[in-house]
């Protein structure tokens, strides 16, 4: 069975009145695609894609531009900042692997082709960095 592809999505708005604003706008707009499809080097939210993919895409609807690869994204999305600093919408890096921090110790990511885009709490394997694209 192919997992249901969520058609129905309520696009960003254009405005926001703080950071935290725009950080929550991200995880809502992310929060959308949980169930859908993980393909690799696939170029599509709603159709599927990968972790890099899942971040580069989501971050792109909000005006942001940054790597379309895992590597990429770790040594050049942003800026770097400490695990302590994580707040919801930061790019949480693993080897190879990304997802966006939607807090209470959890991300949301592109897993594998038998997870899907889910979530998971955010230590689930060791972090590598974390990264900060809203300032």
């Amino acid at each position: 069975d192919a997992p249901e592809v969520i058609t129905s999505i309520t696009l960003p708005a254009t405005t926001y009145t703080s950071n935290a604003e725009l950080r929550q706008g991200i995880i809502e707009y992310a929060m959308q695609y949980l169930g859908n499809r993980y393909v690799h080097g696939g170029s599509s939210l709603s159709g599927g894609t990968d972790c890099s993919g899942f971040t580069c895409f989501i971050y792109a609807e909000f005006g942001y531009s940054i790597s379309r690869t895992p590597g990429g994204q770790y040594s050049g999305a942003g800026r770097s900042i400490s695990s302590e600093e994580l707040q919801p919408g930061d790019i949480v890096c693993y080897s190879g692997h990304v997802g966006i921090y939607i807090g209470n110790n959890r991300v949301i990511h592109a897993g594998s082709t038998a997870t899907g885009i889910h979530t998971s709490v955010a230590n689930y394997r060791s972090v590598n960095c974390v990264r900060r694209i809203v300032r």
